[in-house]
């Protein structure tokens, strides 16, 4: 599928801002990047037909979550603090939350390179993900029998597209049940203790077990709790817990005419007991 074509070509078609952050994006993309994009772009079709979205909502929606965000960094380079720390605002609707995250695969270069990664490290046997939202992210994850899938908000859609997976729309607890994976994606700067949720990860994990995970360096996010500044002290913290870095990729992030240092990290980790 030709991602301008459908329902995002009708986006970029009616929004400048959209359809200049897709060129820059998708300029000199790989074929891994390009199918990316493709498999997001019947996903956003798919989902909007299904919430009931219309093009000129999801316009309206991308540009005031983009502004917002600019909003956000510029506090940054000025204070070098989150908006949770300064003059916390109130949530996002969970839908104009889903469709950021879902345009963005498509509009920048690191969201899609997240996806690109998860579809390199397949779940070779049991598979939990934690944090679904809209389930974009299970359309990457290479786990023909499903899995058990947890957040505290679940797009219904997910449901309809991913029959295969065991939805539980609750925080998750370490239980008798153990996984040879688990996913984190975009997860841990979400959390107040994310060493604790990783710990309970190592519980979960039968031996040799993988997390996937990442971390976000200096990406001010209305919702982002923790920053990463060192990731030296995070794999140091990681290996106390039993978690040894088995790959990892530093995933830059590129904003026009801004550079605050932001990237994330892609990191699979193994379990040593």
């Amino acid at each position: 599928m030709d991602p301008t074509a459908g329902f995002f070509g009708e986006l970029v078609a009616n929004d400048r801002k959209l359809e200049l952050d897709y060129e820059f994006a998708s300029a000199d993309a790989g074929d891994s990047a390009r199918q990316v994009r493709s498999v997001a772009a019947g996903f956003l079709e798919r989902y909007a037909a299904f919430n009931k979205i219309s093009r000129d909502a999801a316009i309206a929606s991308y540009s005031t979550t983009i502004r917002r965000y600019a909003g956000d960094i510029r506090a940054f380079i000025k204070t070098g603090r989150y908006p949770l720390e300064l003059n916390p605002q109130p949530p996002l609707a969970r839908t104009d939350y889903d469709l950021f995250l879902i345009l963005t695969i498509l509009a920048t270069r690191h969201r899609c390179a997240i996806m690109e990664e998860i579809c390199r490290h397949p779940a070779n046997g049991r598979a939990l993900v934690v944090g679904v939202g809209s389930g974009i992210e299970l359309s990457f994850i290479q786990a023909p029998q499903g899995g058990d899938a947890y957040d505290l908000y679940i797009n219904p859609y997910a449901h309809v597209a991913f029959p295969q997976w065991r939805f539980h729309e609750e925080l998750y607890r370490p239980g008798p049940q153990t996984y040879d994976v688990i996913y984190a994606i975009e997860l841990l700067e979400h959390l107040l203790d994310p060493y604790a949720f990783m710990a309970d990860c190592h519980t979960s994990l039968g031996s040799q077990g993988r997390l996937v995970a990442t971390i976000a360096v200096n990406v001010p996010q209305f919702d982002h709790t923790l920053n990463f500044p060192s990731e030296e002290n995070f794999e140091a913290r990681a290996a106390s817990l039993g978690l040894v870095v088995e790959h990892k990729r530093v995933i830059p992030h590129a904003y026009a005419r801004t550079d605050i240092g932001a990237k994330n990290v892609f990191y699979v980790f193994v379990r040593r007991d």
